[in-house]
């Protein structure tokens, strides 16, 4: 199956499932759907790009986006991975390197993605996506574009540096695909995305009460992949049927969910394929994780009538942007505002932001009195998986937190 065959049957299925219930989780992944439809859509011309690059953007000019680490995940979820990181070793990627890289890398290779029209990295967050898209560029004779992000904290002239990168980027987009920039289409994306995070503000707030009226799963990969829709009418649609839930489970006092006796931070990135870790952790200690990393609004509305300086200071500011001392400032503030009794980290193999930072996240964390636990895993590969002694580990660490 192709990757287009994947997402028309994804977008189907789903259809049905809401048109008898809509749920918030069915609704996000619908839109996902959609979203990937985009990239087969002669309407659309379409990119793959770094994670954090501003979305709204792509909105307005009519540009199907993914981010490379989506495609990776994707794979994982639906137990096609293993296939593909075989395929990308065979190729000679070592199995070291990041294996969200090393699927799209393997699918690519494969035929089943595709050529996108558009590849456009990003220094931040890793290395490793930024010289996934450029052997990509290479490999299909692509001409590459990347934006080089500066440093928090975001002043005048780190703003202005970014936005002319963006200047230089949508001209890039308009030469390869012939989809002009219209800054009122840009204005208009600007406002729905703030609409969306006002949204999202208050889902995360209701989630800083204890019990949080989610559950685990609710909000697995929300934010980082919500970014796709930033921008979108189907945003804010997403946004608020995922708010109108939180506050129809703490209207009711969360007696339709599990009990919540523990709440835990995870770190960076879910595990992506399927795995019992947070179904045993639920049920044996009633722990739920009630904030991840990624799930943190922390930039202020957009300007609407500046929208590129707004993108640019969120672009710089984000947690995973800068030095160790700025992520870990954050990840002490939300453990302090979502109360939590303990912070779960999957030190993803091949990653070496995560696994460089391991031991300096838990010490942190540590001294202001909130247990760290790092995960020997690899969050797409599940060859590198062995359940039984993360579960060990597991009962250890909620054992020492009780």
């Amino acid at each position: 199956m192709n990757l287009k065959s994947y997402f028309d049957d994804l977008v189907d299925s789903l259809d049905r499932k809401i048109s008898e219930k809509k749920t918030s989780r069915r609704l996000f992944a619908y839109e996902t759907g959609r979203i990937g439809q985009k990239l087969f859509d002669p309407g659309y011309a379409s990119a793959w790009t770094g994670v954090f690059v501003p979305f709204e953007i792509f909105q307005a000019m009519d540009v199907g986006a993914v981010f490379i680490e989506f495609i990776g995940a994707m794979l994982a979820g639906t137990g096609q991975s293993p296939a593909f990181l075989r395929k990308a070793e065979e190729l000679g990627y070592p199995v070291d390197g990041c294996s969200y890289h090393r699927a799209l890398i393997g699918a690519g290779a494969q035929g089943l993605l595709g050529k996108p029209d558009l590849l456009i990295g990003a220094t931040t967050p890793c290395d490793g996506g930024v010289k996934t898209i450029s052997n990509i560029a290479r490999s299909f004779g692509s001409e590459l574009f990347v934006l080089d992000i500066p440093y928090p904290p975001a002043d005048r002239e780190k703003i202005d540096y970014l936005v002319k990168q963006y200047d230089a980027m949508i001209e890039y987009i308009r030469r390869v695909t012939g989809k002009e920039f219209d800054i009122d289409r840009l204005r208009t994306a600007a406002a729905k995305s703030n609409r969306a995070v006002r949204l999202v503000r208050d889902l995360y707030d209701l989630c800083k009460k204890t019990p949080a009226p989610i559950t685990s799963e609710t909000l697995k990969n929300f934010q980082i992949v919500f970014a796709l829709l930033m921008g979108s009418d189907e945003g804010v649609d997403v946004a608020a049927t995922f708010l109108d839930e939180a506050r129809e489970n703490a209207a009711d006092s969360c007696a339709n969910l599990p009990k919540e006796r523990y709440r835990l931070l995870w770190v960076q990135n879910r595990i992506q394929f399927k795995n019992k870790l947070l179904d045993y952790l639920q049920d044996e200690f009633g722990a739920k994780i009630v904030i991840d990393e990624l799930n943190h609004i922390y930039w202020d509305d957009l300007d609407e009538d500046r929208p590129l300086e707004g993108l640019a200071a969120r672009q710089i500011e984000h947690p995973l942007n800068g030095t160790v001392e700025h992520r870990l400032r954050i990840l002490r503030e939300l453990a302090g505002e979502y109360g939590v009794h303990g912070a779960i980290n999957p030190s993803h193999w091949g990653c070496r932001q995560n696994c460089g930072m391991r031991q300096l996240m838990k010490d942190d964390l540590n001294r202001i009195g909130v247990p760290f636990i790092n995960l020997d895993v690899d969050c797409v590969d599940p060859s590198n998986y062995f359940e039984g002694q993360l579960i060990t580990r597991l009962q250890g660490f909620m054992e020492m937190i009780g």
